[in-house]
């Protein structure tokens, strides 16, 4: 065991060498209150522990040490054996957020072929933005983990490249993973609607709810005014939850068409409902909006009450 000055340190690595996996783990957490440099080393020895409990408990404080010290190993914990650990370097090294750990975190991508350190790596790289992330994450998307599928899609959608929409659009509309389809949807509003527009109207109709109600956030997001009809028959599906984001969407749009659709919304059995129509009623700021929230007033949900006086003063000062 190595010999540290600081008796502090000294007095935590003799924890980290007990034969007591407690003891040990009494010791990972001692290392972060510590401050000094060297402690980074100990770190690192407990994330290799025999012990799981005490890997989980070193993955769990990484994210208070420096980041370029620390991607090897966390990298190295990706492929441990207990889930725990590994989920838990995932979570750290999604969280480290520093450059510095770009070259190493692409180098492993390149070597690896386990689809979870792929997925976790892939996360990893995604805050930073990393313009070499970009040729890797296209390439995954032809894996056959859908984990991995939909961590490069966050990944190219973080990178806002006009060169990546082909490939997002192309895995919204025929990945055979609804999620995976999702997240592809929700990574095109950086583009706009002249690029994706007629996609995303087209995702209104996936078999899949999840995908149509990404759909109509994403067409909201990106203001594309020639959904609006797409977006109305879409207050007719079959699931409210994607009635709820065409309404959304319709109010965010500011369509003066949709008002009468809207209405009909502001009248439906499930309040969730009722409420967005109400709130994009507001938003849209329209008179013709007027008699459907003037309903609203009685309604025998508080919170539709309290969302139709808003609206009912936005008209007014529209008026």
């Amino acid at each position: 065991m190595k010999t540290y000055d600081d008796p502090e340190l000294q007095a935590i690595a003799v924890k980290l060498a007990s034969d007591d996996p407690g003891i040990r783990r009494v010791g990972v957490l001692d290392l972060v209150d510590s401050g000094e440099p060297e402690a980074v080393e100990l770190l690192l020895i407990a994330l290799r522990d025999d012990d799981t409990a005490v890997r989980q408990e070193a993955a769990k404080v990484v994210d208070e040490f420096e980041a370029e010290d620390m991607a090897d190993a966390l990298i190295a914990a990706l492929s441990d054996q207990d889930e725990v650990v590994r989920n838990a370097a995932a979570h750290a090294l999604a969280d480290l957020k520093d450059p510095a750990v770009a070259e190493p975190l692409l180098e492993a991508l390149e070597n690896s072929t386990d689809g979870f350190v792929v997925a976790g790596i892939l996360r990893a790289l995604k805050p930073l933005r990393h313009p070499e992330s970009q040729r890797p994450a296209l390439k995954r998307l032809g894996e056959d983990d859908p984990q991995v599928r939909r961590e490069a899609v966050g990944l190219l959608g973080w990178l806002k490249q006009t060169e990546n929409l082909p490939a997002l659009v192309e895995t919204a509309q025929r990945d055979n993973d609804p999620e995976v389809r999702r997240a592809a949807t929700g990574a095109l509003v950086y583009a706009s609607p002249q690029q994706v527009g007629q996609a995303l109207i087209g995702l209104l109709t996936d078999d899949h709810w999840q995908v149509r109600c990404e759909a109509a956030n994403s067409i909201g997001k990106l203001d594309h005014q020639a959904a609006v009809p797409a977006l109305m028959a879409a207050t007719r599906d079959e699931l409210w939850q994607v009635r709820e984001k065409a309404v959304d969407a319709l109010g965010k749009l500011g369509s003066v068409q949709a008002i009468p659709v809207l209405g009909e919304c502001a009248r439906d059995a499930m309040s969730n409902l009722r409420k967005a129509a109400i709130g994009a009623l507001g938003t849209i700021g329209h008179s013709d909006g007027l008699p459907f929230v003037q309903t609203a007033m009685d309604d025998p949900d508080p919170d539709v009450r309290k969302l139709a006086r808003w609206a009912m003063s936005k008209l007014d000062n529209a008026a």
